[in-house]
């Protein structure tokens, strides 16, 4: 007897008592495994294919963004070369190197071969891919053009993961500096400052205003430094809670964020250029303005540049021109607008808000090598004179009873 192997469905419905059921069924497709789950006598309510493996054990390592766009591009790549779908994800998974990739894209053909849509596919799977992803993959379906919309994802991905790299290196040199010489500090608080205490206590002298103003700061470091770090720990953790829960406290920190001296045109820059690379990538995959602009309008990454686009959204959903729209807003740089207005002239939408998209990106690198080459020797200088006024205060009335001897 030859073994059985047609794709396992896994489906939740209700039997005629109105009680929820789960199960599996085997057969040939989904159409045929719903019929033979009705002939039991159960309302389907929700039915997929079975991956091969147990995806949960999957999500818990999910691909990263570097992983997701090699597979964009591999995919791309493979459909140009008119390898079919199924045919492109069996390469996928053989040039996999990691085996928790391999398994995630055999559950893609799985469904597949199971006759649901690659859209369809990626939906079940919203962790890994987002609204925007599906949607234009849908776009893709419709329209035949499968392989230049993942081109285009896989590109914007790529622009978009370098713009990430250049705002990280911006905000991680000088944290990491201020972090290091806060712990530095620390550890001259509560270690070596009670040390010197020692010897000026022996002294009998009066210490001078500085050294006593450190010595004060170290007392209060050893009295009170557990009760401040955990003050500082709370008040970071209830500020993140209502950061990610609190969409007012959200637009208000991210609109002050803009207005930060240097690094608010650095987030703004990259704000923009991550609309203007969505917004060209969803228009000219054939979604339509107003989609297109929801879409990307989410990809901005800040909440006050988001509720900007909705409101341009509005204005284009009344008859503006997304150039005028832009205008009347106000908060956005004369450039993008200046190309709207060209592109929407010219008929050349999507290659003019891509032009944007590169000068921004570009200008995001400008800016973070700037701020970088300008903060390196500002921070280093702080850190210095925080550490060596530290030191200076420990020596100074070793210093003064020299003088007086």
């Amino acid at each position: 007897m030859s073994e059985n192997t047609n794709p396992t469905f896994v489906y939740h419905g209700f039997d005629r008592k109105l009680e929820s059921i789960n199960g599996n069924m085997q057969a040939e497709n989904i159409n045929i495994a719903r019929a033979q789950i009705q002939a039991l006598g159960i309302s389907v309510e929700s039915i997929k294919a079975k991956p091969i493996f147990n995806f949960n054990l999957i999500t818990r390592k999910q691909l990263t963004a570097d992983e997701l766009m090699i597979f964009s591009r591999q995919l791309s790549t493979m459909l140009k070369a008119n390898l079919s779908l199924i045919h492109a994800l069996d390469v996928a998974a053989l040039s996999a190197e990691k085996p928790h990739i391999k398994q995630f894209v055999l559950s893609l053909k799985s469904e597949l071969a199971a006759g649901n849509s690659f859209s369809a596919t990626l939906k079940n799977r919203p962790e890994v891919f987002n609204d925007l992803y599906c949607n234009l993959i849908s776009a893709g379906e419709t329209t035949g053009n499968l392989d230049t919309i993942l081109d285009r994802i896989a590109t914007s991905q790529e622009k978009t993961q370098q713009l990430k790299s250049s705002v990280k290196k911006a905000l991680t040199y000088p944290i990491t500096v201020l972090i290091v010489a806060c712990i530095v500090v620390s550890v001259l608080l509560i270690k070596i400052v009670p040390s010197f205490e020692s010897t000026f206590n022996g002294m009998g002298a009066e210490l001078p205003q500085f050294t006593q103003l450190v010595v004060r700061l170290s007392e209060l470091a050893q009295s009170n430094g557990l009760l401040v770090v955990a003050l500082t720990g709370l008040i970071m953790t209830l500020f993140s809670v209502a950061f990610k829960k609190s969409q007012r406290v959200t637009y208000y920190v991210d609109k002050l964020a803009l207005h930060v001296p240097i690094i608010g045109k650095i987030l703004l820059l990259a704000a923009v250029s991550r609309f203007a690379r969505t917004l060209a990538t969803t228009y000219g995959s054939g979604i339509p303005m107003l989609g297109a602009l929801e879409a990307s309008g989410k990809a901005a990454g800040n909440r006050y540049i988001i509720k900007a686009i909705e409101d341009v959204a509005s204005n284009v959903s009344q008859g503006s021109l997304l150039g005028n729209a832009l205008h009347e807003n106000g908060n956005f740089p004369p450039l993008l607008i200046q190309l709207a207005k060209v592109g929407e002239e010219a008929g050349e939408l999507e290659e003019m808000i891509n032009k944007a998209a590169e000068t921004y990106e570009r200008s995001v690198d400008d800016a973070v090598s700037a701020m970088t080459s300008a903060l390196e020797p500002i921070t280093m200088s702080f850190v210095a004179v925080v550490i060596g006024g530290v030191m200076v205060a420990m020596y100074l009335p070793i210093f003064k009873l020299g003088s007086v001897l």
